[in-house]
This record gives C-alpha cells, structure tokens and sequence, in this order.
C-alpha cells in the first residue's frame, strides 16, 4: 500500500513537471513579443531618421546611342529575294569604376531611446577620393568605329541607401574643379544618392581623372560600403566597441576595445568581381549596385532578450532537480512534503525568469539577474526551512540554488562555448546526484517512504464481546 501511495505521488510530480512547461512556454512568448515591440521601436525612430546606409560609388556614367544598320532579306510574291538595310537606334550608358577607389571614415555613435528601447545610430564622416582612366571607353569607340555613336554629357553618381542621410551637399573636385553635386543618382531604379555633371573631355586617347569629395552621411545600426573599383580600400575608425563585421569580405585588419574598433578593407576585381551587378544597371536595375558589399552592425554590448530566452531553456533543469532534493529528502528524512508544496516551488523558480525579462528592460542585464537570483533564492530559503522544518536544510538547498544560478550566468556570457559548459553542467549535476546515491538500499527506503498507519488496539468492550474470548 505504501508503495502504491509513493508511485501516485511520483505520478503526480510528474504531472506537475508536465504543466510547469505552460509557464514556460508563455515565457519564451513574452520574450518574443518583447523583441518584436523592440523591432517596432527601431522602425519607428528610422521613420524620422536615416536607416542603415550603404555607400557605393562614385561610378563615371556616359549616355549614348548607337545606331547601327541591320541587313534584313525580304522574300517578294513572285519569290524573288532583295537586301534591305535598316537603321536601328538604341539608347545605353556606359558605367565605368574608378580605377583605384579610397575611403577613409570617422564614425560617431550615440544612442537614442523609443520608450525603454535603445537605438544606435551615427554620423560618419567621408573621405572618398581616387581615379577613373576611360579606356572603356575608348574600347567602345573602337568597337563600334563603323557605327553612328553619338555620346552625351558625362557625369558622376554617387549611390545610398536612405537619401536623407546626406547631412549636406558635399562638393565634388573634379581634376581640381569644383563641381556642385545635384540630389538622385540619375540612374534607373536607384534614386537615392546624387550626381555631379562634369565637364566633356576628349575621347581618344584614354585618359586619367583624380577625384575626392567628403561627405557627412547619418545612419542607424549598420553601415555598408559596396567595393566598386578595380581596386578598393576601405579604412574605418569608430567609437563603438562591439561591431559585428558582415558582408562579402571580412576586414583584412581589425582592433576592438573599450573605446571603440578599427577596420581596414581591401579588394580588388579580381577578389570582387562587381560585372554581374554592372551588367543588371546597364538593364536599368542599377539598385543592384548596393547589393554587394562590406560593412558592420552596431551590436548592442548584451541583449536582454536573447539572455533571457536562453536561460529560460535551463528552467527545466532547476525545477527536476530542485524535485529531485525535495524527494530525497522526504525519502531520507521521512518528510512529507504535500504536492501544492511541490507546485509552489516551482512557481517560484519560474518567476525568476519574469523577474530577469522586466528587470533587464530598465536596469543592466548583470544587475537584473542578481536582483532576480537573489529575491526568487531568498524566498525559496525560507520556504525551504519551513516545510523541511529545518533552518539549516533550508539555508542548504537556498545555497545551492543560489550557487546553481551562479553557474547559469557564466553560461550566459560565454555565448561561443554556452553548448559545452551548459552539457558539462548537466553531466556534473548527473553525476553528483549518482555518487551521492550510490549506496542506497532503495527498496528500504521506498517501503518506509510514508508513515505507517497506527494499529487500534483492541478494547474491553470488544473483548467483551468477542466470542472467541
């Protein structure tokens, strides 16, 4: 009978693990629907200032047209056959790289706040300078030498990604000219950014141009420089200390401390072959000269909510073992310790994890999750102690479970190797638990796991009455 009775204790625990996941559930919910309000925040601050920008360009831009004569046969009625030739008139520019392309940037950073979220945002400070040679166009002259090639104005174009992070018009030195950018790119499909009519020049023989401009260019939480040159470096110096690099090619040099990262770029077009993307603009879809490109993101140092969802995913952990030393001890000490006690603790282990979500969003992360460990331990010590009724067992277990929670954050910040400490964990926590055991007659424990029910003894008026008496 008392067998039975701790197996349907068991069973009941059991269904107490099972509907502890519910809370847990909605908490990894909350998490989410937390970091999509955080989403809303960014978009709502990038509606009244710049997004993330990508800078590409500056790319030499010649229009013409080509009239070329095409020789067509037409068949007559009588089946006689003649030659005619037909003139054919067709519009296209020419888009030329700069021969070596440089771009050294100072990026200022601060942070700007929707409500209780923080927003980076930026204001880098250009230096774009180098040189465009026109033998493309040269090649194009001589290729169509039979032809009708009729050029126009040339200009320069500079592409971004949000128009309004121009701060000011900048002004182009053009060979030592000065030229007034106009705002648009005009080219099709990419609008954002500017253009700089330049003067015409003599087309044969090919020739070099130096160009340099500076441009102030405000965006929030990434940058980007698309690497459109035969020959590209890219220098930048920020004071944001926690870049995550992305785009097509990592920076062959890097520093990063506590006031802020250093990164150095370099291709070529050979390393970088940018033809796809020249061949899409000459089909008007010159938005695809910011698809490829090198650039950062400014992380936030921590996020709230990715600590959180992942220390929510150890919740589990703590409330099997937490069971587990409340089992034992009932086992050990010949406790009972009633199943809404059970429930109760593991209410209170699960709102550590509510206590870490709110905390984080309006103190630092490391300070959320003392307050947190602290207050939910703290009142786990005293319960402990008052159904174990043992001050000393109470202090015990509030020692572990603060030491547990101890080992928890270190998992959280060791976001590289998380997997292998958090299993190392687990392992170790097996095989405590399997050590300690080791030694115990189970069978004797679970045959005196609950209280005995006490023998009546028999009374003088059923003795009495007992015939056998």
């Amino acid at each position: 009978m008392q067998n039975y009775r701790l197996a349907l204790k068991l069973f009941i625990i059991f269904i107490l693990i099972i509907l502890l996941f519910i809370p847990q559930a909605s908490l990894m919910g909350l998490v989410s629907e937390r970091a999509s309000w955080r989403a809303e925040a960014y978009s709502s601050i990038e509606q009244s200032w710049p997004g993330s920008q990508v800078l590409a360009g500056p790319v030499l831009v010649i229009p013409y047209t080509l009239t070329v004569n095409l020789k067509e046969t037409i068949t007559e009625k009588d089946g006689a056959t003649r030659e005619v030739v037909k003139a054919q008139t067709v519009e296209n520019r020419l888009i030329m790289l700069p021969k070596q392309l440089e771009i050294q940037s100072k990026l200022d950073s601060e942070i700007r706040y929707r409500g209780i979220y923080a927003v980076p945002i930026y204001n880098s400070n250009l230096q774009v300078s180098g040189h465009f040679e026109t033998q493309a166009l040269v090649d194009l002259i001589n290729e169509h030498k039979n032809d009708q090639l009729q050029l126009y104005s040339p200009y320069v174009s500079v592409l971004v990604r949000d128009q309004r992070g121009i701060a000011a018009p900048p002004e182009l030195i053009w060979n030592q000219q000065k030229l007034a950018f106009s705002p648009g790119t005009n080219l099709p499909n990419a609008a954002a950014g500017m253009h700089a009519k330049i003067p015409d020049f003599s087309t044969v023989p090919a020739q070099q141009f130096q160009f340099n401009f500076d441009l102030q260019l405000r965006g929030m939480s990434a940058m980007s420089f698309a690497m459109l040159a035969e020959n590209s470096d890219v220098r930048l110096v920020a004071d944001w200390a926690h870049p995550k690099f992305s785009g097509e090619l990592l920076p062959e040099e890097r520093s990063i401390n506590d006031q802020g990262f250093t990164a150095h770029w370099r291709a070529s077009s050979f390393s970088y072959n940018v033809n796809a993307v020249l061949e899409q603009c000459r089909a008007n879809q010159c938005d695809a000269l910011l698809s490829r490109s090198v650039g950062f993101e400014l992380l936030q140092p921590v996020d709230m909510y990715q600590q959180s969802e992942r220390s929510i995913k150890y919740a589990v952990l703590f409330i099997l073992l937490t069971f587990t030393v409340l089992i034992m001890f009932e086992l050990l000490k010949n406790l009972r310790i009633h199943p809404i006690q059970y429930c109760l603790v593991g209410l209170a282990l699960t709102v550590f994890y509510l206590l870490l979500i709110s905390l984080s969003e309006h103190l630092d992360f490391t300070w959320a999750y003392v307050i947190a460990a602290v207050a939910s331990t703290g009142l786990l010590t005293l319960y402990f102690g008052a159904i174990l009724h043992s001050r000393k067992l109470g202090l015990l277990l509030g020692g572990g479970l603060l030491s547990l929670y101890a080992v928890l954050y270190v998992i959280l910040q060791a976001e590289d190797n998380a997997l292998l400490m958090g299993s190392l964990l687990i392992f170790a926590i097996l095989a405590a638990l399997m050590l300690a055991t080791r030694h115990l007659d189970w069978y004797a424990l679970t045959a005196n796991a609950l209280p005995q029910a006490k023998q009546v003894e028999p009374t003088a008026e059923k003795l009495l009455t007992d015939p056998s008496n």
